[in-house]
């Protein structure tokens, strides 16, 4: 099909824009790369404009992944902490999702504003800090897992999808003699890896990237996250001696650091999120369709 003229200046222009929206996202972080793999004394020569290193090194990663430094034990701690977040956020999430999107559940209604409440109204700062103080979770291994494991958002999301999936598949089953936790395993879950994928995303991005949870509820900086460690690098403009004196060696210059640092962190998300576009992208139309 031929384009007018009007649409090719319009399809023209989107690409246009496109194309300087992702020049302005790329540069920064190539910039960060760039700065990451070059020897200081370079980085110096050129008063910091590098865009492409004339020189390769290293040194800033080795020293940071060193083994016993802080931060290789942080990124084991945030490996942790997503994985064991995810599983079990998707668990509360699944299940409490295929309840609801159930029409004969008594007490749905109020269940759904029950939930939607608490998208609206939070406890607070200082009441959430005196429960997880209550129940002894503060500086445990666990606690950044627990206070985010489920979000109501989410829940909504799959309990929309769940209630497109036709209800005869569920109704046979039953009739079968499948139980719910059977007909949720092996009919409704098996239809339903857009949406699944798309939350897991959701919860992965969310435990990976937290902080604030971290500075609130751990002290013990050998419980503590990789995007706690990355923050105090980067916020204090130097190297606490606490964070990376188990390295065992003077550390190199602090810019270096900081940007092997933001490379570390952020490269995790960027290798996964290709893999399951497709079915993040599918997921998040579904669930803005039928909710």
């Amino acid at each position: 099909m031929k384009l007018t003229k009007g649409e090719n200046i319009f399809v023209a222009t989107n690409y246009l824009i496109l194309t300087v929206i992702t020049i302005v996202i790329v540069i920064p972080f190539w910039y960060v790369i760039s700065v990451s793999v070059t020897p200081y004394h370079i980085f110096s020569e050129k008063n910091g404009l590098i865009l492409f290193p004339t020189s390769f090194s290293l040194e800033y990663y080795t020293y940071l992944l060193k083994e016993g430094s802080l931060i290789f034990v942080a990124y084991g701690n945030t490996i942790r902490n997503s994985a064991g977040g995810v599983l079990l956020a998707l668990f509360l999430t699944t299940t409490s999702a295929y309840a609801l999107a159930e029409k004969r559940l008594p007490g749905r209604r109020l269940f759904m504003l029950y939930f939607i409440f608490t998208m609206l109204f939070k406890g607070g700062m200082i009441p959430t800090y005196i429960t997880i103080k209550q129940l002894g979770l503060l500086n445990t291994s666990y606690v950044l897992i627990l206070v985010m494991a489920y979000s109501a958002f989410n829940m909504i999301i799959m309990k929309s999808f769940f209630e497109g999936i036709p209800e005869s598949l569920r109704e046979s089953a039953s009739i079968d003699g499948a139980s719910e936790f059977r007909i949720l395993w092996q009919i409704v879950l098996p239809l339903s890896k857009p949406v699944i994928a798309t939350i897991g995303l959701l919860y992965l991005v969310v435990y990976w990237n937290d902080f604030f949870q971290a500075m609130l509820y751990v002290t013990d900086w050998h419980k503590a996250p990789v995007q706690l460690v990355l923050r105090t690098i980067i916020a204090s403009s130097s190297l606490p001696p606490e964070l990376l004196e188990a390295a065992g060696s003077t550390p190199p210059p602090t810019i270096g650091i900081q940007m092997a640092a933001i490379v570390i962190v952020a490269m995790p998300m960027l290798v996964i999120y290709p893999f399951i576009q497709k079915h993040f992208e599918q997921g998040m139309l579904i669930g803005s369709v039928k909710g």
